[in-house]
C-alpha cells in the first residue's frame, strides 16, 4: 500500500483513536468494531481489530506486543526518519507505510516553528511535528478524511494509582512485556514521562488549528486527560451522536 492511497480513505467518518492511557481499561473497546480504529503503539493490545497501528518511536520494539503485529491485520504506519532502517521484514510489505514530519520544536527552547503545528489535508506531505504519536495519528486520519476524531487512552498523566497504561489493570487480556533494556516497574514506567510537556502539545495544537477544529473536523477527548483543550464526550455518548458514521 502507497501513503497516497490513504487520502480522503475514510471520508466523513468517525475514527477512533486508540491510545494505551489506563483510562482505556474503562471503555468496552469492542462497541468500536464496526468504525475506522487507530492504535497507538500498546493501544493496539487492547484494540487488536484496529485497522491501522501508528507509531513515531522504534522503541516499542523493546516490548512484547510489537511481534504481535505479525498475527494482526492492521495496516502499520511509521514515521520514516526514525524506522526506515529497522526491520520490519516480518511484516508483509503491502501492509507497511512510512510518513515523514514537519518539525515543531527545537530544543531548548524553540516552540511553534512555523507551521510546524498546523494540520494539512495532503497526506503525501510531511505531517505536522510530534511530541506523541498520537499527534501523528491525529494527522493521519485528518487526511484520510474523519469529520470526527475520537481520543480514547490520550491520557497525557499517570493516574491517581500512579499508572501509565490500561493493561496494568486489565490482567484478563494479554499484557505487555518488556523484552529488553529497562525491566518496566513503577519505578521506570515513569522515565522519560513529561505530563506538562504533554499539555503543552495539545495546548498549542489546538491554538494553531482553531480555524479547523470544529470546522473541517471534530476533535473529542474521551480520555481521562484533563486537558482541557478539546470537548469532552463519554464513549457512549459519542456512538449516540455519531453512531452512523461508519467504516
Amino acid at each position: 500500500m502507497q501513503l497516497s492511497e490513504l487520502q480522503n480513505k475514510h471520508k466523513d467518518e468517525v475514527i477512533f483513536i486508540v491510545g494505551a492511557g489506563p483510562s482505556v481499561d474503562k471503555i468496552d473497546v469492542d462497541l468500536l468494531k464496526d468504525y475506522t480504529v487507530m492504535a497507538v503503539n500498546s493501544g493496539v493490545v487492547a484494540a487488536q481489530f484496529a485497522d491501522y497501528f501508528v507509531s513515531d518511536d522504534p522503541a516499542i520494539m523493546s516490548w512484547s506486543y510489537f511481534r504481535s503485529l505479525e498475527e494482526l491485520d492492521c495496516v502499520c504506519l511509521f514515521f520514516r526518519d526514525r524506522w526506515r532502517d529497522v526491520d520490519v521484514e516480518f511484516l508483509p510489505t503491502g501492509r507497511v507505510v512510512f510518513y515523514s514530519h514537519k518539525s515543531w520544536f527545537s530544543p531548548p527552547s524553540t516552540y511553534n516553528l512555523p507551521d510546524g503545528l498546523i494540520l494539512t489535508k495532503d497526506i503525501k506531505e510531511p505531517i505536522i511535528g510530534s511530541r506523541t504519536s498520537t499527534g501523528s495519528c491525529v494527522h493521519l486520519a485528518y487526511c484520510m478524511g474523519a469529520k470526527v476524531i475520537v481520543l480514547l487512552g490520550n491520557d497525557c498523566k499517570l493516574d491517581k494509582n500512579g499508572k501509565r497504561y490500561f493493561w496494568q489493570y486489565n490482567k484478563k487480556s494479554f499484557q505487555p512485556t518488556r523484552i529488553k533494556g529497562h525491566a518496566f516497574n513503577d519505578r521506570t514506567q515513569n522515565m522519560g514521562f513529561g505530563r506538562d510537556a504533554f499539555v503543552e502539545y495539545w495546548t498549542k495544537f489546538a491554538e494553531v488549528n482553531a480555524d479547523i477544529i470544529g470546522k473541517d473536523v471534530e476533535i473529542i477527548d474521551c480520555s481521562d486527560s484533563g486537558l482541557g483543550c478539546f470537548p469532552e464526550m463519554h464513549l457512549q455518548e459519542i456512538l449516540d451522536k455519531y453512531g452512523d458514521r461508519k467504516k
